[in-house]
């Protein structure tokens, strides 16, 4: 196994007083990319009962307490992303994270086993119980300065851990919210996406104890480095552009409504999975993201996706690596043979405020013919609508249905950002994907969901999908100009009148699903064919990113051995 803190080792004794090394940030990024690029940590495929019961510091009634100081820390993060923040938010974000990683260091300690590493968890734990001074209970304190065979989670607990946590977490907390166009530094978010994927690998992996040990202990060093980073927000220039600012576009008459169209889902699907792409996209680093896109120009090979899916959080810029898949003509259920041949996507516009981009791609398959923009305003909330994505933990090109539940206005606080509610199933996976119509049109792009009330109670059905004329606009502000209705491309002309929209299009069951209609008496004979929907066997989106760093890695070897040979000729 890569012991990748030798340079910590102490033995896990009496505790060191000396102080906790300040990692500098390129030092704790490649301390991270070392530990997830390690066979045993990458090997492991993610296990979902695993993540259900495992990560944090439980008291004796079950609340557990890091998710408390986690929530906590949220809260204050977005109140720090305005201009001149609070001190004392900022004050008490840095007590919150030093608190986190205390808590990372005795689930180290908690950990049998582990070998040398644990004795940096012993020796930071009791720099920082020394250096808390009379904040931390006496009890808590004289436990992290004593011997480190003597601590664990349960001790921890039993010596008054979770009145501190209560201290430091007050019910009648409040804090000020984000101003819209701030984001957090690129160093923050760094130090935020290393720190997720060292916790998803706890999670959501079975590690052997010297893993679980590493990781809990990076954790620690990783909460650490945002207690001494800057916080406070930015303005994000460049990526506050509203929907108010774009351009008017002629609409047409008034369709007819969605309602008098028959809701046929396997029709649907027939119809448009096939212009449904997966988007993976993956740094050298390690992380990476996936999503869906929906192909909205066939003739400029353009898709349409969210922002979130192919700019990069911590770098405010596209991912290294874009690869789009395309749905096989039969699909499996098992991704080796499901995701095959992917063609790599360039971004050719985005909007990080309105979560909308749009990908190119150099060639689309034959029976690709785009999914057409459907008219928001031929929806009514209770119409029936369906979403076609790749839900975590689901299946590939999976179909859900619901309803429109609502329409509102400025979602996010972004002025003109308008979107559909609804209760359609959306998760992680789904980001990018097209909410369709009767019709099979595109009438929005589903973008978020919620999850959680600020009280902490669990949300359901509560998904969001920007909207069509939002995002018709936003691209014909990009050069993609889009007719309702239909997936022409309306090319604009110099010193021209508006064009035109195409005439609204006939319903989808009045379009033909196959190329040639057999005989009536054919027909008859023949058994209608079964339309695969949703699989049944559910996806790890963890084991498709591995799969893809491997396939780097090996593309990378090729090269190299390519270039050598060259060289040596």
């Amino acid at each position: 196994m890569l012991s990748l803190l030798a340079v910590l080792v102490l033995m896990p004794g009496r505790a060191s007083a000396q102080p906790a090394p300040e990692y500098s940030l390129a030092e704790l990024l490649r301390r991270v990319g070392a530990y997830l690029n390690q066979p045993a940590v990458r090997g492991p495929d993610t296990t979902a009962a695993v993540a259900a019961v495992r990560g944090g510091i439980p008291t004796e009634m079950g609340e557990n307490l890091d998710l408390r100081v986690q929530d906590r820390a949220r809260v204050l993060r977005q109140a720090l992303l305005r201009p001149e923040p609070a001190a004392a938010d900022a004050a008490a974000l840095k007590g919150l994270y030093t608190a986190l990683a205390a808590s990372q260091d005795v689930q180290a300690l908690a950990v049998k086993g582990g070998g040398m590493a644990r004795g940096a968890a012993a020796r930071d734990l009791a720099a920082w119980a020394r250096a808390s001074g009379a904040r931390l209970p006496p009890r808590v304190r004289g436990l992290l300065t004593g011997p480190a065979r003597l601590i664990d989670d349960k001790a921890l607990v039993a010596a008054g851990w979770g009145g501190y946590v209560r201290a430091l977490t007050p019910a009648d907390f409040s804090a000020a919210a984000a101003r819209r166009g701030w984001s957090a530094p690129p160093e923050a978010l760094r130090l935020d996406e290393s720190l997720k994927a060292v916790l998803d690998s706890l999670d959501q992996k079975v590690l052997d104890a010297g893993e679980q040990v590493q990781a809990h202990v990076l954790a620690a060093d990783l909460y650490r480095g945002l207690s001494r980073a800057d916080l406070r927000g930015r303005a994000d220039a460049g990526a506050v552009a509203t929907a108010a600012g774009l351009p008017v576009l002629a609409e047409g008459p008034e369709p007819p409504p969605e309602s008098s169209v028959p809701f046929d889902p396997r029709a649907i699907y027939q119809k448009d999975a096939k212009s449904v792409v997966l988007i993976l996209c993956a740094s050298n680093s390690g992380a990476g993201e996936l999503g869906t896109g929906s192909v909205v120009d066939v003739a400029r090979r353009r898709i349409l996706t969210n922002a979130h899916v192919v700019i990069r959080a911590a770098t405010v810029q596209p991912w290294e690596q874009i690869r789009v898949y395309f749905k096989p003509a039969h699909m499996t259920g098992d991704p080796k043979q499901d995701l095959q041949n992917p063609v790599t996507g360039r971004v050719i516009a985005y909007d990080r405020a309105l979560d909308l981009a749009l990908v190119e791609v150099p060639s689309l398959p034959a029976d690709v013919t785009g999914i057409a923009l459907g008219d928001p305003r031929s929806a009514e909330i209770g119409d029936r609508v369906a979403a076609i994505g790749h839900p975590e933990q689901g299946g590939l090109w999976t179909l859900t249905t619901g309803v429109l539940s609502a329409r509102v206005a400025d979602i996010g606080g972004v002025a003109g950002k308008n979107a559909f509610q609804t209760d359609t199933s959306i998760n992680r996976g789904n980001s990018g994907g097209p909410l369709l119509d009767a019709s099979g049109r595109l009438v929005g792009v589903n973008t978020s969901m919620a999850r959680k009330a600020a009280d902490g109670l669990a949300i359901t059905a509560v998904n969001f999908a920007i909207r069509s004329d939002v995002a018709r606009r936003w691209m014909a502000a990009q050069d993609e100009l889009i007719a309702y209705g239909g997936p022409t491309v309306l090319v604009a002309a110099t010193n021209a009148p508006p064009a035109r929209p195409a005439p609204y299009a006939a319903p989808l069951s009045a379009v033909p699903v196959a190329s040639a209609a057999p005989s009536a008496a054919a027909a008859r004979a023949l058994p209608p064919a079964p339309v695969a929907v949703t699989e049944s066997r559910p996806y790890s989106r963890d084991a498709i990113l591995r799969a893809q760093m491997a396939e780097m890695d090996q593309m990378g070897d090729e090269m190299h051995e390519e270039i050598q040979q060259t060289l040596s000729r």
